[in-house]
C-alpha cells in the first residue's frame, strides 16, 4: 500500500496482492485515457465514451469474483462487502463534492450553484443517474456538458448493480449443482442487451441512464468469470484472445461515434472486446506497460472523477476547442487523479479499515448525512452563492420565461376580458405570447394553443412527436370555439425543424429540393386553412444566436471579466431563413393572410441583438425572454391597430 509520499517512480513497482491482474489494471487505463480523450478532444477520439462499458465489464467480473469466492469460501457477508465498496468509492466522491462546493460558492451564478448543489445530494445517494434521465435528457447533448455531475451517472449505474448482484448470486448459489451460475448470469445479460434492444417505448435517455438497460454489461463481466473457472485457455490462444479484445476495443473508439444508438448493438464490440482481455489473462503483452504506468489504472477512479470538472470548467471559460488549454486540462486531470488516489482513496481506506464496524457505519452515514444536508439547504434556498452581483443577474435571464402553459392542455390564458387574440405554434409562441397580451391588454385577454415542439404544419408528422400532426389536426375545430373575427397569430422554430428534416409528409419527398417544396406547400396550406375562419398573421422567425446568451455572457464575465453584446449579422438571418420566409410571403399573396417580420423590432444597423447593454433578451440561444419579447410589442400592437 503506497503511502502519501508515493511518487510516480514508485508507483511502479507499488506492492499489490498476488492476485494483482496487470491486464486489467491496463485495461482501466485505456478506459480511463479514452474517456478523458473524447471529453476533452473528441475528434481525435470518436468513441472515447466506450471506456465506461469497458469498466462496467471490469466492475461486474471483479464483484462476481469477489462474491463468487467469498460464497465458495462460506465467508460472504453483506456488509463486509458494501462496506469494502463504500471505502473505495465514497470517500474520494465526497471529497470532490466538498471541493467542488466550495470553490464554486463565490462563482457560480445563484441558480447554477442551486443546481450543483441538488445534484450533491443525488451523487451522494448514487441516484444521479436518476435525475439525470428526468433532468438532462441527452447525455451527448450541448447543454450536458455544463452539468457539473454528469459522470456521476456512471457510479451509480454501478452502485445500483452491486446493490442486486449480491441477492442474485445467492438466491441461485443453493442450485449450484443442478444450475450453472455462469450460464444463469449470461441468460440474465442476454434478457438485459434484449430488452435494452426491444423497448420500443422507451427513449435514448432512459436506455443510457439506467441500470436495467445496462446491467447486462456488468452481468457479461461475471460470465467471464465463471467461463475462466470453467476453461483455461491454453497459452497458444491467450496471446490471439488478447489480441482480437483490445483490437475489438480499438475499434470501438475510432469508428464509434456518439451519433450511434447508445447502449444498443454496437455496444457489444467493445463488451466482448473487454471479455476476451479478462478472459485471455495474458500479462506479457502488457506487463511492460503496466509496470511502468501503473498508476494510470490504480488511480483511474479518482482521474475519472476529477477529469469532467475540469472539463466543464474549460466548456465555462470558452476555451473548449484552444489546443493549449485542452491538452494542459487532460494533463491536469491526471495530476488531480493521482493526487486524490494518494491523498484521499488510500489513505480513507487505511483510517476506516483501522475503524470498528459500528465506527465505520457511523464516520459513512455521518458524511453521506452533511452531503445531504447540504444540498437540501442549497436547493430550497437556504443557503445560496454570492456570485458576482453582474454575473448573477445576467445568469437569472435563464429562467425568466413564459411558464403559463399548461403542458395537457397545451392551453395558457393571458389577460382580462373577452378573446382579442389567439396565439398557435411550438415553443416559440409560448415564448412570446405574454408580448401579445400585452399589446392587446386595451382590447381583451389572449389565448395560447401550443404544444413545444409542434410546428404548425398540414399533412405532416414529426419524426420523433407523434401527436403533433394529431394537434395540427385538431387547431380548425378548436379555433371554431372562438368568434370569426378574433385573429390567430401563428410563431414557430420553422426553419430548425426543416434543416434537421423532422418533418415527414404524407408523400415523401425525393430529393432536397422536394422536400423544400413540401415544408413551404406546407406551411402555405396551413396558413390558408386556419385562414378561412379567422384572420391569420405569420410571424417570421424569430433570430437564432446560436449560442445560450445568458449563459454565454455570464460566463464571459466570470472566467474573463468582461463580455460584449451577443448578435448576429441581420444577412445571415435573412439566407437561413429565406425558404420560411419566402413560402409565409406566398401565403400572403395567395389567401391574404398577414405577416410579421420580427426582425424589424429585433435587428437594428444590421444586426439582430441577442442581448443590450449586457441585457439578455433570450433565454437560451433560440427562445426570447421576458424581456426580449417585450421588444416585439410594438410589432403585434400593428394587429390590433389594423383589426
Amino acid at each position: 500500500m503506497a503511502n502519501i509520499n508515493l511518487s510516480l517512480e514508485e508507483s511502479r513497482s507499488l506492492p499489490v496482492d498476488r492476485e494483482f491482474r496487470q491486464d486489467i489494471n491496463l485495461l482501466r487505463g485505456i478506459a480511463i485515457l479514452s474517456v478523458v480523450f473524447y471529453h476533452f478532444a473528441a475528434t481525435l477520439l470518436p468513441g472515447g465514451f466506450v471506456g465506461v462499458d469497458v469498466f462496467f465489464v471490469i466492475s461486474g467480473f471483479l464483484m462476481t469474483k469477489i462474491i463468487a469466492t467469498a460464497l465458495d469460501k462460506r465467508t460472504f457477508s453483506f456488509f463486509t462487502f458494501y462496506a469494502a465498496r463504500c471505502k473505495r468509492i465514497i470517500p474520494a466522491l465526497l471529497v470532490m463534492c466538498l471541493i467542488l462546493s466550495a470553490a464554486t460558492y463565490f462563482w457560480l451564478p445563484t441558480s447554477e450553484y442551486k443546481k450543483l448543489g441538488n445534484y450533491v445530494g443525488y451523487a451522494a445517494l448514487f441516484i444521479s443517474n436518476l435525475k439525470l434521465n428526468k433532468e438532462s435528457g441527452d447525455y451527448f447533448a450541448t447543454d450536458s456538458h455544463e452539468n457539473w455531475f454528469l459522470h456521476t451517472w456512471s457510479l451509480s449505474v454501478e452502485w445500483q448493480f452491486y446493490l442486486v448482484l449480491p441477492f442474485i448470486m445467492m438466491a441461485l448459489y443453493p442450485l449450484r449443482k443442478r444450475v450453472d451460475m455462469g450460464l444463469c448470469l449470461l441468460i440474465l445479460a442476454v434478457g438485459s442487451l434484449w430488452f435494452s434492444l426491444t423497448s420500443a417505448t422507451v427513449d435514448a435517455s432512459t436506455r443510457f441512464y439506467l441500470m436495467p438497460y445496462r446491467a447486462w454489461e456488468m452481468l457479461c463481466g461475471g460470465v467471464v468469470w465463471y467461463a475462466a473457472k470453467r476453461f483455461t485457455p491454453p497459452m497458444s490462444l491467450r496471446p490471439l484472445a488478447a489480441i482480437a479484445g483490445y483490437s475489438l476495443i480499438l475499434l470501438s473508439l475510432l469508428f464509434i461515434h456518439a451519433e450511434d444508438a447508445w447502449p444498443g448493438l454496437l455496444t457489444v464490440i467493445p463488451v466482448t472486446g473487454a471479455m476476451l482481455v479478462i478472459f485471455s489473462h495474458y500479462s506479457p503483452l502488457v506487463n511492460v506497460i503496466d509496470r511502468n504506468f501503473r498508476w494510470v489504472g490504480l488511480s483511474s477512479y479518482s482521474v475519472y472523477l476529477w477529469h469532467w470538472p475540469i472539463a466543464v470548467f474549460l466548456v465555462y471559460a470558452g476555451h473548449q476547442h484552444d489546443v493549449l488549454w485542452v491538452f494542459s486540462a487532460i494533463a491536469l486531470s491526471f495530476v488531480a487523479g493521482w493526487l486524490s488516489w494518494v491523498l484521499v482513496e488510500q489513505p480513507a481506506k487505511e483510517f476506516l479499515n483501522q475503524r470498528s464496524a459500528v465506527a465505520f457505519w457511523s464516520v459513512l452515514f455521518g458524511f453521506i448525512g452533511i452531503a445531504w444536508v447540504f444540498s437540501y439547504l442549497v436547493k430550497n434556498e437556504y443557503l445560496v452563492s454570492r456570485p458576482d452581483p453582474m454575473v448573477d443577474k445576467i445568469a437569472a435571464q435563464a429562467h425568466n420565461k413564459n411558464f403559463a402553459v399548461d403542458p395537457k392542455t397545451h392551453l395558457s390564458y393571458y389577460g382580462t376580458g373577452e378573446p382579442a387574440a389567439i396565439i398557435i405554434g411550438d415553443s416559440h409562441a409560448e415564448a412570446t405570447a405574454t408580448a401579445l397580451a400585452e399589446a392587446a391588454r386595451e382590447s381583451g385577454s389572449v389565448i395560447g394553443i401550443t404544444y413545444s415542439g409542434c410546428p404548425t404544419l398540414a399533412n405532416a408528422e414529426l419524426t420523433e412527436h407523434n401527436r403533433c400532426g394529431k394537434f395540427n389536426r385538431s387547431l380548425t375545430n378548436k379555433l371554431r370555439e372562438y368568434p370569426a373575427n378574433v385573429p390567430v397569430v401563428i410563431v414557430n422554430r420553422l426553419t430548425h425543424y426543416a434543416e434537421n428534416k423532422q418533418v415527414i409528409f404524407k408523400s415523401a419527398a425525393q430529393n432536397a429540393g422536394s422536400y423544400q417544396t413540401q415544408y413551404a406547400d406546407s406551411i402555405v396550406e396551413m396558413a390558408c386553412t386556419l385562414n378561412r375562419d379567422h384572420p391569420v398573421y405569420l410571424v417570421h422567425p424569430v433570430p437564432e444566436m446560436g449560442e445560450n446568451v445568458p449563459r454565454t455572457l455570464s460566463h464571459r464575465l466570470m472566467t474573463q471579466g468582461t463580455a460584449q453584446d451577443i448578435s448576429l449579422p441581420l444577412t445571415v438571418y435573412q439566407q437561413r431563413n429565406r425558404m420560411v420566409i419566402d413560402a409565409q410571403n406566398r401565403a400572403a399573396q395567395q389567401c391574404g393572410v398577414k405577416v410579421l417580420a420580427p426582425d424589424d423590432y429585433l435587428c437594428t444597423s444590421g444586426r439582430c441583438m441577442g442581448s443590450h447593454n449586457l441585457q439578455p433578451l433570450y433565454f437560451d440561444d433560440n427562445h426570447l425572454s421576458e424581456t426580449g419579447n417585450k421588444w416585439l410589442v410594438p410589432m403585434f400592437q400593428t394587429i390590433f391597430n389594423k383589426h
